[in-house]
This record gives C-alpha cells, sequence and structure tokens, in this order.
C-alpha cells in the first residue's frame, strides 16, 4: 500500500525530470550491485530470494543472513515510507519526497564508505545493505508518474504495462477512439521513457564501474542531493 501521491507542488514537467534522475540513478545502483558485488540486485527481492534459497541449501549461513538482513532493510523501507511521512513531514507528501532524498542520498554516501573486501568477504549481500534499504524507501515513496504506478528501479511490471497499453492503443485507434487510443500511447510512452532511463543509468552504471569502484556510490548520492536541492528551490520550504 502506497499513502503518497507523487505530484505534490511539482508542475508536470518537474516530476518527469524528477522520474527521468530517479530511473537514471536506479540503474547506477543496479549496474553497481549486479556487476561489481557478486550479482546482487538490490533493487528488487525475487533473484534475492532465489539466492537466499540456493545458499541456504548449501548451508552457506553467512549469506543466508545478509540476504535477509537485506530483505528486511527493504521491507523496512517500505514500512518507513508510511510512518515517516506522518512523524517527519506531518503528512506532507511533498516534504516527504524531499526528505526521502536526503535519506537515500546518505545511504549511498554510507554505501561508498563501507569496507569493501570485508564485507563481501562474508557475503556480497551483507555489503549492499544501505541499497537494499533505500530501494524499499524509493520504491514506496516514488510510485506513479501523472497517476500512471511506475517503477524507477525495475523494469519487469513496466515493460509489461508498456505492451499492455500499447496494444490498447491499437486496438482503440483501430475502432476510431483517438482521444482514447492517445492517452493509452501517452501512457505507454512514459513506461517507455522511464524504462529507457533506467537502461542508460544500468549503461552509464557499468562504463563507470572501472574508473571509479565503490566511489560509483557518490555518484549516486550526488544525483539524489542535486534533486532534493533543486526540488527544494522549486516548492515552498519545509
Amino acid at each position: 500500500m502506497s499513502i503518497h501521491p507523487t505530484r505534490a507542488r511539482l508542475s508536470p514537467r518537474q516530476e518527469e525530470i524528477r522520474f527521468a534522475l530517479l530511473a537514471v540513478g536506479g540503474g547506477v545502483a543496479g549496474a553497481y550491485g549486479s556487476v561489481y558485488c557478486g550479482h546482487v540486485f538490490a533493487n528488487a527481492l525475487t533473484g534475492n530470494l532465489v539466492s537466499l534459497a540456493a545458499e541456504l541449501y548449501a548451508g552457506q549461513w553467512a549469506g543466508v543472513l545478509a540476504r535477509l538482513g537485506g530483505v528486511g532493510l527493504f521491507l523496512l523501507g517500505v514500512a518507513l515510507s508510511v510512518l515517516l511521512p506522518v512523524r517527519m513531514a506531518g503528512g506532507d507528501p511533498g516534504v516527504w519526497q524531499r526528505r526521502c532524498l536526503l535519506v537515500e542520498a546518505g545511504c549511498f554516501a554510507l554505501q561508498a564508505l563501507l569496507p569493501y573486501r570485508a564485507l563481501t568477504a562474508l557475503s556480497p549481500a551483507l555489503y549492499l545493505w544501505p541499497v537494499f534499504f533505500a530501494s524499499g524507501l524509493q520504491y514506496n515513496t516514488f510510485t506513479a508518474l501523472h497517476g500512471v504506478p511506475i517503477s524507477t528501479l525495475f523494469c519487469t511490471n513496466n515493460l509489461r504495462q508498456l505492451t499492455l497499453h500499447g496494444l490498447v492503443a491499437r486496438r482503440q485507434a483501430r475502432a476510431g477512439q483517438r482521444a482514447e487510443a492517445d492517452r493509452e500511447t501517452r501512457i505507454a510512452l512514459s513506461y517507455l521513457a522511464v524504462t529507457g532511463l533506467f537502461c542508460l543509468g544500468l549503461l552509464l552504471g557499468v562504463a563507470l564501474l572501472a574508473p571509479l569502484g565503490p566511489r560509483l556510490m557518490w555518484l549516486n548520492a550526488a544525483l539524489l542531493l542535486g534533486l532534493w536541492l533543486w526540488q527544494k528551490l522549486a516548492a515552498p520550504a519545509d
């Protein structure tokens, strides 16, 4: 359940810019975990549950505990995205969304500071705990673009919805329902744009991994901090 409208004090174009940057950052984080940290995709949980089952079967208890901790932190992030807007922002979704960006930026800054070799020697999932937590926060805070549910952290449902809305638009256009077809086309293009930007973030992350290594997470922290500052200047004071 999400209780946070994503159109709060932002113009439609500003909302689009925010989702674009979040999608790019989601792609960078996904590339970092998947390529640099033992194929741990901390943005979503399905692959981690598969790995958890494999490690449980193999008796790799450090990995099991690390995966369970990561899943727990993701769920904690989702829970806090419901509880903290009331406690930290007086129930104002716009204020919470800005403060959520600060919390996420802090998570990625912490990620860059953690000892990579010491923690990955125990489990790559343990090393990526800050990304698990930040992903839970982002997933249930920034839930919709122009009222359309879209994820900035992974692509499965985005691709499904892109296909379905594209097919509906085609059927409506053939039936002469031009206004309805245009609306469905705009929704399909929203899914396409966010997914494309996520993939751009993946490519950017992969390209920068060799020269930056763990410092790549400083880039994500700076991206979210810049987004926070821009929204802070564009919206009324907290």
